[in-house]
């Protein structure tokens, strides 16, 4: 006889999912061309989140389907949060090695006054 007990439904999509989330988290703190790279184990955190919210409801289970909704929106959030500085990677990349250079206070704030009086394409998208 097999007395091993059964995993619960979904365990490997969510374990799956959160490891991947993690990654993608470690990730999203490397220096900016690296940062790209998180994007990878994120949208695979939030494929394997969907895969097991679907094993929830086909089993059945359907009142741990909403905190794990919670959890894909902040997958979601994340994915945003790293894809954003892409969008306008050269300017990004150009305050970062400002800020790099920078020593003092002064010169830090000298970096952030000039990214903020040049605008990239998105703000002035959205602002003019």
């Amino acid at each position: 006889m097999n007395d091993t007990p059964k995993a619960p439904v979904g365990t490997r999509n969510s374990m799956l999912s959160l490891r991947y989330l993690i990654l993608g988290f470690a990730l999203s703190w490397l220096p900016m061309p690296g940062t790209a790279l998180a994007v990878i184990p994120l949208v695979a955190s939030f494929y394997y989140g969907v895969r097991f919210i679907q094993d929830l409801k086909k089993s059945g289970q359907n009142k741990a389907v909403a905190p794990n909704m919670i959890g894909l929106g902040l997958t979601a959030l994340l994915i945003a949060m790293v894809v954003a500085p892409l969008v306008q990677y050269e300017r990004t990349m150009d305050y970062q090695k400002c800020l790099w250079g920078a020593n003092t206070n002064q010169a830090r704030e000298a970096c952030e006054n000039q990214h903020d009086q040049h605008p990239g394409t998105v703000q002035r998208f959205f602002l003019d």
